[in-house]
């Protein structure tokens, strides 16, 4: 797992994630992996995800057959692209699990995996169930996202800028959870 962090305040807009990747038990540090960023470019917004690391194939993928990035300007917006982005899993991908858990009684789909889209319009969480929500001041989304919130909770209000109250989130998240680790990366709107 991981944690990705977005932080809105006084006008500047910062997303951050821990660099480290898992697999099951097995830790795989960032200077040992070529190239796989849990934050990209998408447009004029920035994207990060947590869970599966096969979406970072599927979405790259995915985006080159779509001719102009997508519009991720409202809460709306964003869901439709993931609605997009589902049913081109279902049609395209045959890793798309068609069984769904028989312990789970949710009629909704199931990504398994929650995504963070920042952007100067907002900063919008996506659920595995697909439901998308908007945050005026910050949100976290990872196995490491209560450390990262408690973290959030106390530093926002303080004289910290955007950016350094999500690096500190994200580095408590790393500390004290064990699927998160490495370094900080941030980007900045």
């Amino acid at each position: 797992m991981s944690i990705i962090v977005a932080v809105r305040k006084n006008g500047r807009t910062v997303i951050a994630a821990d660099t480290m990747h898992s697999y099951g038990s097995r830790r795989e540090h960032p200077d040992n992996i070529v190239s796989r960023p849990k934050i990209r470019k998408l447009g004029s917004s920035y994207i990060g995800g947590v869970g599966w690391s096969v979406y970072d194939n599927i979405l790259a993928h995915h985006l080159k057959s779509v001719k102009r990035p997508p519009s991720l300007r409202s809460e709306a917006a964003v869901f439709e692209f993931f609605l997009r982005l589902w049913k081109q899993m279902r049609k395209h991908y045959q890793v798309v699990n068609d069984q769904p858990n028989p312990d789970d009684h949710s009629p909704f789909a199931d990504l398994d995996s929650e995504f963070v889209v920042v952007n100067k319009h907002g900063m919008f969480q996506i659920d595995s169930d697909l439901s998308v929500m908007g945050f005026e001041k910050y949100v976290a989304v990872g196995s490491g996202d209560r450390y990262a919130y408690g973290a959030l909770h106390a530093l926002y209000e303080t004289r910290r800028t955007a950016g350094q109250v999500a690096q500190a989130a994200v580095r408590a998240a790393m500390h004290f959870d064990q699927s998160c680790g490495g370094d900080v990366e941030s980007f900045e709107i």
